[in-house]
């Protein structure tokens, strides 16, 4: 998928903390802040972070399957939080108010030395990386006194110039709490594409074409995709869990009618992964 050797891409994801953009929308759940009580923190510091292996598929639209790194944190300081997610993250400039915005960033890898012979005679794509911002509206105590619901959107723009589009995530998200140690998230989200994004990574020109034996094919703009995800999480002790994820991502439209995917690929995109949990 990416220009770089995988051991790169594991320390690339780790410094730069910026996956897979179907946007998880309750990332800011992920802290699991309202189970683990207050931190102790006593530098006015607080946070959560989760680590650990996860398998992804080797690029949009591939059926090869790579092992990459499951990264979810948030940072509490300064009345800001940082909520980072695999390659995404944001800053939440409201953290305690039921609406929440902050600007985002995306690092999304490139695609060149892929493991299907035919896609890696394409053109290769480089490593781009996108700016943006989200908006979030957090619903509490619907069901149980502890639940959680929010809706999200988010926008994000190529400032690199791999592919000069943009993407918007809508998003929504339910958690529950059972007992005083096991947490689960559901998630679900739609994206849409811009024109360029579309042509980018799911287009084939009359030069990819002849090199790969695939039909010429123009990728026009709009619902790119549709995904859902389940994070289960328990709590050993006040500081230390384990939480486990599992994402499945449909790929639509001229996405999935693109001969990158529906010859040489899938629409069917997974993601799992399982990791161990530290408060501070």
């Amino acid at each position: 998928m990416q220009e770089q050797s995988l051991p790169f891409r594991f320390i690339v994801a780790a410094l730069t903390s910026a996956p897979w953009l179907f946007s998880a929308p309750a990332l800011a759940d992920e802290s699991q802040s309202s189970e683990q009580g207050p931190s102790e923190s006593g530098g006015g510091v607080s946070g959560f972070i989760a680590l650990g292996p996860a398998v992804s598929p080797e690029y949009e639209g591939s059926s090869d399957y790579e092992p990459v790194p499951l990264i979810i944190s948030r940072v509490d300081a300064l009345g800001l939080s940082l909520e980072i997610e695999g390659l995404d993250a944001r800053l939440n400039v409201l953290p305690d108010s039921r609406f929440q915005f902050g600007p985002a960033v995306t690092y999304r890898p490139g695609r060149d030395d892929v493991s299907n012979d035919v896609v890696d005679r394409l053109s290769s794509i480089d490593d781009a990386f996108e700016f943006g911002g989200f908006l979030r509206y957090q619903f509490t105590e619907l069901f149980d006194p502890r639940d959680e619901f929010e809706l999200s959107a988010q926008v994000l723009a190529d400032v690199t110039g791999t592919h000069e589009g943009l993407t918007a995530t809508l998003g929504g998200g339910y958690a529950i709490f059972f007992g005083q140690r096991w947490r689960l998230g559901l998630d679900t989200g739609i994206t849409f594409a811009s024109d360029d994004y579309m042509q980018t990574y799911f287009g084939i020109d009359a030069r990819d074409s002849a090199r790969s034996g695939l039909q010429r094919y123009d990728s026009d703009g709009g619902l790119k995709d549709v995904g859902v995800e389940a994070t289960l999480s328990y709590n050993f002790t006040e500081r230390w869990g384990v939480l486990g994820r599992v994402e499945y991502t449909r790929l639509l439209g001229d996405a999935a009618d693109s001969p990158i995917v529906d010859d040489e690929g899938s629409p069917d995109q997974l993601f799992g992964g399982l990791a161990i949990s530290y408060r501070f």
